[in-house]
Protein backbone atom coordinates (compact mmCIF):
# COMPACT_ATOMS: atom_id res chain seq x y z
CA UNK A 1 0.00 0.00 0.00
CA UNK A 2 1.74 3.52 -1.09
CA UNK A 3 0.83 6.50 0.57
CA UNK A 4 0.89 9.82 -1.86
CA UNK A 5 1.64 13.10 -0.21
CA UNK A 6 0.39 16.32 -2.01
CA UNK A 7 3.19 18.72 -2.57
CA UNK A 8 2.36 22.55 -2.99
CA UNK A 9 3.25 23.65 -6.68
CA UNK A 10 5.95 25.95 -5.03
CA UNK A 11 7.85 23.52 -3.67
CA UNK A 12 7.96 20.95 -6.21
CA UNK A 13 11.07 20.07 -7.51
CA UNK A 14 11.27 21.06 -11.15
CA UNK A 15 13.26 19.25 -14.38
CA UNK A 16 16.53 19.76 -15.61
CA UNK A 17 14.78 21.29 -18.28
CA UNK A 18 12.95 23.84 -16.38
CA UNK A 19 15.40 24.14 -14.06
CA UNK A 20 18.39 25.65 -16.63
CA UNK A 21 16.16 28.46 -18.27
CA UNK A 22 14.99 29.45 -14.96
CA UNK A 23 18.17 29.33 -13.23
CA UNK A 24 19.36 31.70 -16.42
CA UNK A 25 16.92 34.12 -15.70
CA UNK A 26 17.96 34.54 -12.22
CA UNK A 27 21.30 34.81 -12.93
CA UNK A 28 20.70 37.86 -15.62
CA UNK A 29 18.61 39.62 -13.20
CA UNK A 30 21.27 40.04 -10.61
CA UNK A 31 23.89 40.08 -12.61
CA UNK A 32 23.18 44.13 -13.35
CA UNK A 33 23.17 45.17 -9.64
CA UNK A 34 26.46 43.82 -8.35
CA UNK A 35 27.74 45.19 -11.70
CA UNK A 36 26.53 48.48 -11.02
CA UNK A 37 26.98 48.71 -7.08
CA UNK A 38 31.06 47.99 -8.06
CA UNK A 39 31.24 50.83 -10.91
CA UNK A 40 29.57 52.86 -8.17
CA UNK A 41 32.24 52.43 -5.48
CA UNK A 42 34.74 52.06 -7.39
CA UNK A 43 34.01 55.47 -9.21
CA UNK A 44 33.15 57.62 -5.97
CA UNK A 45 36.37 56.30 -3.79
CA UNK A 46 38.38 56.00 -6.95
CA UNK A 47 39.88 52.40 -6.66
CA UNK A 48 42.04 51.13 -9.52
CA UNK A 49 41.47 49.27 -12.09
CA UNK A 50 42.72 46.02 -11.28
CA UNK A 51 40.87 46.38 -7.30
CA UNK A 52 37.75 46.71 -9.44
CA UNK A 53 37.77 43.79 -11.24
CA UNK A 54 38.61 41.59 -8.29
CA UNK A 55 35.78 43.18 -6.19
CA UNK A 56 33.58 42.47 -9.02
CA UNK A 57 34.56 39.10 -8.71
CA UNK A 58 34.55 39.08 -5.07
CA UNK A 59 30.77 40.57 -4.98
CA UNK A 60 29.60 37.98 -7.97
CA UNK A 61 30.88 34.96 -5.25
CA UNK A 62 29.69 36.70 -2.22
CA UNK A 63 26.11 37.12 -4.05
CA UNK A 64 26.29 33.54 -5.31
CA UNK A 65 26.87 32.28 -1.54
CA UNK A 66 24.17 34.10 -0.05
CA UNK A 67 21.43 33.18 -2.89
CA UNK A 68 22.59 29.27 -2.29
CA UNK A 69 21.72 30.02 1.31
CA UNK A 70 18.73 31.53 1.02
CA UNK A 71 17.38 28.93 -1.50
CA UNK A 72 18.52 25.88 -0.08
CA UNK A 73 18.46 27.04 3.77
CA UNK A 74 21.01 25.32 5.54
CA UNK A 75 21.53 24.28 9.66
CA UNK A 76 18.05 26.85 9.49
CA UNK A 77 19.62 29.74 7.56
CA UNK A 78 18.09 31.05 5.06
CA UNK A 79 13.68 31.32 3.58
CA UNK A 80 14.38 28.28 1.58
CA UNK A 81 12.84 30.11 -1.24
CA UNK A 82 14.19 31.24 -4.49
CA UNK A 83 16.14 34.75 -3.42
CA UNK A 84 18.51 36.70 -5.42
CA UNK A 85 21.00 38.06 -2.85
CA UNK A 86 22.22 41.37 -4.45
CA UNK A 87 23.57 44.57 -2.71
CA UNK A 88 21.31 47.15 -2.18
CA UNK A 89 21.02 50.80 -3.18
CA UNK A 90 20.05 52.43 0.03
CA UNK A 91 23.06 50.78 2.36
CA UNK A 92 25.74 51.46 -0.88
CA UNK A 93 25.09 54.79 0.00
CA UNK A 94 25.75 54.77 3.42
CA UNK A 95 28.88 53.05 2.99
CA UNK A 96 30.20 55.62 0.64
CA UNK A 97 29.43 58.37 2.93
CA UNK A 98 31.18 56.45 5.95
CA UNK A 99 34.04 55.64 3.21
CA UNK A 100 34.24 59.20 2.42
CA UNK A 101 33.98 60.95 5.72
CA UNK A 102 36.07 58.69 7.56
CA UNK A 103 38.32 55.68 5.31
CA UNK A 104 37.58 52.20 3.55
CA UNK A 105 38.35 50.16 6.55
CA UNK A 106 36.06 52.38 8.92
CA UNK A 107 33.43 51.62 6.44
CA UNK A 108 34.25 47.89 6.14
CA UNK A 109 33.86 47.44 9.61
CA UNK A 110 30.50 49.00 10.12
CA UNK A 111 29.08 46.48 7.62
CA UNK A 112 30.40 43.59 9.67
CA UNK A 113 29.01 44.94 12.87
CA UNK A 114 25.60 45.81 10.96
CA UNK A 115 25.77 42.00 9.63
CA UNK A 116 26.02 40.66 13.51
CA UNK A 117 23.74 42.76 14.75
CA UNK A 118 21.34 41.53 11.95
CA UNK A 119 22.35 38.30 12.92
CA UNK A 120 21.26 38.40 16.37
CA UNK A 121 18.13 40.66 16.33
CA UNK A 122 16.01 39.09 13.02
CA UNK A 123 15.14 36.05 14.87
CA UNK A 124 13.06 38.13 17.11
CA UNK A 125 11.86 40.15 15.10
CA UNK A 126 10.54 37.56 12.56
CA UNK A 127 8.86 36.20 16.06
CA UNK A 128 7.13 39.71 16.66
CA UNK A 129 6.05 39.96 12.63
CA UNK A 130 2.56 37.81 13.58
CA UNK A 131 1.81 41.02 15.73
CA UNK A 132 1.79 43.73 13.28
CA UNK A 133 -1.13 44.02 11.01
CA UNK A 134 -1.10 43.43 7.23
CA UNK A 135 -1.07 46.97 6.35
CA UNK A 136 2.01 47.73 8.38
CA UNK A 137 3.57 44.95 6.37
CA UNK A 138 2.22 45.79 3.05
CA UNK A 139 3.60 49.31 3.53
CA UNK A 140 7.10 48.21 4.17
CA UNK A 141 7.22 46.48 0.32
CA UNK A 142 5.90 49.40 -0.93
CA UNK A 143 8.72 51.37 0.11
CA UNK A 144 11.28 48.86 -0.65
CA UNK A 145 9.62 48.67 -4.32
CA UNK A 146 9.39 52.60 -4.47
CA UNK A 147 13.33 52.68 -2.93
CA UNK A 148 13.85 50.25 -5.61
CA UNK A 149 12.24 51.97 -8.45
CA UNK A 150 14.79 55.44 -7.29
CA UNK A 151 17.57 53.50 -7.82
CA UNK A 152 17.54 51.70 -10.86
CA UNK A 153 16.01 54.29 -12.08
CA UNK A 154 18.84 56.78 -11.18
CA UNK A 155 21.14 54.04 -13.23
CA UNK A 156 18.76 54.21 -16.45
CA UNK A 157 19.46 57.78 -16.18
CA UNK A 158 22.41 58.26 -14.88
CA UNK A 159 24.07 61.27 -12.86
CA UNK A 160 23.79 65.21 -13.69
CA UNK A 161 27.07 66.33 -14.75
CA UNK A 162 27.97 62.94 -16.29
CA UNK A 163 28.40 61.51 -19.98
CA UNK A 164 25.36 60.09 -21.24
CA UNK A 165 22.92 61.56 -18.52
CA UNK A 166 19.39 61.52 -19.40
CA UNK A 167 20.60 59.98 -22.91
CA UNK A 168 17.24 59.40 -24.97
CA UNK A 169 18.14 55.95 -26.57
CA UNK A 170 19.70 54.48 -23.29
CA UNK A 171 15.88 55.72 -21.75
CA UNK A 172 14.40 54.22 -24.53
CA UNK A 173 16.16 51.25 -24.74
CA UNK A 174 15.39 50.90 -20.92
CA UNK A 175 11.51 51.42 -21.74
CA UNK A 176 11.80 48.57 -24.61
CA UNK A 177 12.86 46.22 -22.60
CA UNK A 178 10.24 46.91 -19.73
CA UNK A 179 7.60 46.64 -22.35
CA UNK A 180 8.74 43.70 -23.56
CA UNK A 181 8.95 41.79 -20.36
CA UNK A 182 5.00 43.17 -19.70
CA UNK A 183 3.95 42.03 -23.61
CA UNK A 184 5.60 38.47 -22.79
CA UNK A 185 4.06 38.23 -19.04
CA UNK A 186 0.75 38.98 -20.58
CA UNK A 187 0.55 37.45 -23.45
CA UNK A 188 2.83 34.24 -22.80
CA UNK A 189 1.59 31.15 -20.86
CA UNK A 190 2.72 28.47 -18.74
CA UNK A 191 6.64 27.60 -18.94
CA UNK A 192 7.60 30.66 -21.44
CA UNK A 193 5.45 33.28 -19.01
CA UNK A 194 7.47 32.66 -16.13
CA UNK A 195 10.26 33.62 -18.16
CA UNK A 196 9.04 36.66 -19.23
CA UNK A 197 12.14 38.51 -17.98
CA UNK A 198 14.38 36.14 -19.29
CA UNK A 199 13.02 36.63 -23.05
CA UNK A 200 12.35 41.02 -21.69
CA UNK A 201 15.89 41.15 -21.26
CA UNK A 202 17.11 39.42 -24.66
CA UNK A 203 14.61 41.19 -26.67
CA UNK A 204 15.95 44.27 -24.93
CA UNK A 205 19.52 43.36 -25.65
CA UNK A 206 18.48 42.49 -29.40
CA UNK A 207 17.28 46.00 -29.55
CA UNK A 208 20.69 47.17 -28.41
CA UNK A 209 22.78 45.31 -30.89
CA UNK A 210 20.44 46.37 -34.04
CA UNK A 211 20.92 49.99 -32.28
CA UNK A 212 24.52 49.74 -32.43
CA UNK A 213 24.85 50.67 -28.48
CA UNK A 214 25.72 46.93 -27.49
CA UNK A 215 29.26 45.16 -28.79
CA UNK A 216 30.85 41.76 -28.27
CA UNK A 217 34.11 42.86 -29.64
CA UNK A 218 35.92 42.64 -26.59
CA UNK A 219 34.39 39.50 -25.66
CA UNK A 220 37.38 37.77 -27.43
CA UNK A 221 40.05 39.72 -26.47
CA UNK A 222 39.28 39.40 -23.30
CA UNK A 223 41.75 37.48 -20.52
Amino acid sequence: MTHQTDVHPVDQRLPFRKLIPFGLQHVLVMAASPITSVFLVSKALGLSVDLTINLISATFLVCGIGSLVQSFGPWKLGARLPFVMVPGGAPIVLFLLIAQQRDLQTATGAVILTALFYFLVLPVFARCLKYFPRIVIGTMLLLVAVNLIKVYGAIIIGKPGTPGFADPLNIGLALATIGFTIVFARVLTGMAGQLSVLLGLLAGAAVATVAGVMHFDGIASGP
